[in-house]
């Protein structure tokens, strides 16, 4: 049986710390989050549209994908290989 654990921040920016690749992807990913929250806040102080959290983190998903495969220089991945394992698609 598979135990699952939380890690901590800094245990997942060490992982990246790898590969330049990772490093590179994870920082995306952080920045792709940081983008969908900032959006989500104009638009609950501009337009009075509230998001809960599930919805965000399915955007910050799609989100750091979509950059993943505009900005990196990797082979594309579908988004289910993404959600699965973003680290093995920046490693291809």
């Amino acid at each position: 049986m598979e135990i699952l654990r939380t890690i901590t921040i800094r245990e997942w920016w060490s992982w990246g710390s790898i590969n330049k690749k990772v490093r590179k992807g994870r920082q995306m990913v952080w920045h792709a989050a940081i983008w969908i929250i900032y959006k989500a806040r104009n638009d609950c102080i501009s337009k009075n549209i509230i998001k809960n959290k599930e919805e965000l983190v399915e955007k910050i998903k799609v989100m750091s994908w979509q950059w993943s495969l505009g900005r990196m220089k990797i082979p594309a991945s579908m988004l289910y290989e993404w959600l699965w394992n973003s680290s093995d698609c920046l490693l291809r």
